[in-house]
């Protein structure tokens, strides 16, 4: 999960979270929907059901499937497979 722009922490299910801008954090799914809902971004989450992983731009899948998303650490962005390439969703940029 990304955190929110504000940094804010969130409580979800009795258990608090926080993270600084930059950073990744790994929670159980049951509280990512309650993250979600306060602002914090899926860094995993894929619109076609491909799953969706998070690591350095090394460790980016060997076989993506067309729509996987990754979040690449070393680029600290989400970027998503165009079926040919990695692309920046944001810009169409390959990266």
């Amino acid at each position: 999960m990304l955190p929110p722009a504000g940094g804010a922490t969130t409580t979800a299910n009795g258990r608090s979270y926080s993270c600084a801008s930059g950073f990744t954090l790994d929670v159980p799914d049951f509280d990512a929907f309650v993250l979600i809902a306060n602002g914090w971004v899926n860094a995993a989450g894929s619109s076609n059901g491909a799953a969706g992983t998070v690591g350095t731009t090394s460790a980016r899948p060997a076989s993506p499937k067309f729509g996987q998303t990754f979040h690449d650490a070393t680029l600290n962005m989400n970027i998503v497979f165009d079926g040919k390439v990695w692309r920046n969703p944001a810009t169409g940029a390959a990266v």
